[in-house]
């Protein structure tokens, strides 16, 4: 089972499947500067017409500061969306883990937060867990290019991980699966096994 987040074309159809996500990445501030709030509203309607299985991708890009605190904007406006719907929120973090960590300080998320291609270090990782247990981590195609990730994997508590392709078409999630379960040691059908319970225990929150 995959969960599709979809392309800022697609937003715009509000095309939606059984495991969707809309969000308004943060990059697209810059990209597509007159489409934001037409893009929001996309991502609203279907919300509210229970089309979503979550909020984002979403989040903040400390790379692009020139729109920092628009993108702090647009993280509170998801933040707030999902915890109206009980959506789960997945999350584009780059160079922003203090940010993250003062919004969970102030205030205490409900809905699970699925950190997207999670480029943190271990300290950073336990801090999210101590703040919000509902947290996330998902990995790819950093398995492979990322010592910093193999090397922060096994440290990952297995019921809050989750593995992904990031909709690159030259990745196949089975090899995803086999990387992983490589640097962990691990059966690859006990790693698939307690990834779809990961999927379901999240299923189940809303």
């Amino acid at each position: 089972m995959s969960v599709e987040c979809l392309s800022e074309k697609e937003l715009k159809t509000e095309r939606s499947t059984q495991y969707t996500s809309a969000g308004v990445h943060p990059w697209w501030l810059e990209d597509f500067p007159e489409d934001i709030e037409n893009f929001k509203s996309h991502v609203k309607n279907l919300a509210e017409s229970n089309k979503l299985w979550a909020i984002g991708e979403t989040g903040i890009d400390r790379t692009y500061p020139e729109y920092l605190e628009q993108q702090r904007e647009l993280f509170m406006w998801h933040l707030e969306l999902a915890e109206k719907h009980q959506l789960p929120l997945v999350i584009h973090n780059v160079r922003a883990g203090a940010d993250f960590l003062q919004v969970m300080k102030e205030r205490r998320p409900t809905t699970p937060w699925i950190f997207h291609d999670f480029r943190g270090n271990e300290v950073l990782m336990k801090d999210f867990l101590r703040l919000h247990p509902q947290c996330y981590f998902s990995f790819g195609l950093s398995l492979d290019n990322s010592p910093q990730v193999r090397e922060l994997l096994p440290s990952v508590p297995i019921q809050n991980l989750f593995l992904e392709t990031d909709s690159q078409k030259h990745l196949d999630i089975h090899d995803i699966y086999l990387r992983a379960a490589e640097c962990l040691h691990m059966d690859i059908e006990f790693l698939k096994s307690q990834v779809w319970l990961n999927f379901k225990k999240l299923a189940r929150t809303h």
